[in-house]
């Protein structure tokens, strides 16, 4: 199946041109911006930090630590796949008119809705009456797609989700809820949580299977001999399904994560089920509708040391 998430790539520009005399005389020349940052300029500079966000977040998430002068090891916990069958699916997309609402609560949702209708030949303008409700910035791969969001909360969350619909008296109606089939794991509470919130304010739902969620247990050594070597500096997750795999890698090591490194979360929901496993959370992401917020969150912690 073509994914629709693009490489990650680190791109260098330089940029020049000619200013005509008569403008350079009236006005002073604006500061060129330049790639040249001294180290004190970075709070993360010589941070190790170690993230396990899967392979299609992960090129991003890594290119940004780089740019802050961090050293970023990727240690994938979970791994994010497409499904064998997408039978299932097909039929609510085939079936569309039964049902009120698409309500994504990952990109990952969002991919998967986008690579169907290329593969059943259906365009933008097909299921426009399957009104969509997403998150932060994943809204933007609906726009790019020509699907205009009809709600995006405030709160970039499955519960902002659900609070905005309450607010709006969306009370009633189905919901198509996109979600994984999780293996090898026990599945996290953030979809269960989503359409508790759903049907706790009147509205049916109708969970899907969308893409695969699983344990990723190959390729973990090198990370796992730098938590247990204390090289790392900051562990960042990315979800809670990150934390339960690398918990159960682990083991009887998990005190490693409360002793050896500070802990980042990228937002509410993950920090919540990192403290329910009795992990100590030390950087929580303000803005946890993009990455470039979770950064800011451990150069924020980082400038406190």
């Amino acid at each position: 199946m073509r994914g629709r998430t693009g490489r990650a790539a680190l791109t260098v520009a330089v940029l020049g041109g000619a200013m005509l005399s008569v403008l350079a005389s009236a006005q002073p020349a604006a500061p060129r911006e330049t790639g040249l940052i001294a180290r004190t300029a970075l709070p993360l500079y010589g941070k190790t930090v170690l993230f396990t966000a899967p392979r299609n977040y992960a090129g991003r998430l890594g290119q940004l630590l780089i740019e802050r002068g961090a050293r970023p090891v990727w240690m994938p916990t979970i791994s994010i796949e497409p499904l064998a069958d997408y039978s299932a699916f097909d039929e609510v997309i085939r079936e569309r008119d039964k049902y009120d609402w698409i309500a994504f609560t990952s990109r990952n949702g969002i991919d998967a809705y986008l690579n169907r209708l290329e593969a059943l030949g259906l365009r933008p303008a097909d299921v426009a009456g399957l009104k969509t409700a997403a998150i932060g910035n994943d809204a933007r791969l609906l726009e790019q797609a020509g699907l205009k969001p009809a709600l995006v909360p405030p709160a970039p969350s499955p519960t902002g989700i659900v609070e905005e619909l309450r607010r709006r008296g969306q009370v009633s109606g189905v919901v198509i809820v996109p979600a994984p089939d999780v293996v090898g794991m026990d599945e996290p509470a953030v979809v269960p949580d989503f359409i508790r919130g759903l049907e706790a304010i009147g509205l049916k739902t109708r969970r899907v299977p969308a893409y695969v969620t699983a344990r990723e247990t190959a390729n973990l050594e090198v990370g796992t001999r730098m938590l247990l070597a204390g090289e790392v500096d900051i562990v960042a997750f990315t979800s809670r399904g990150e934390i339960d795999s690398l918990l159960l890698h682990l083991g009887e090591r998990r005190d490693v994560l409360n002793s050896r490194a500070a802990l980042a979360c990228f937002g509410p929901i993950t920090s919540a089920g990192a403290r329910l496993r009795n992990l100590t959370v030390d950087i929580v992401a303000a803005d946890y509708s993009r990455f470039e917020g979770f950064v800011a969150a451990m150069e924020d912690w980082a400038r406190k040391q």
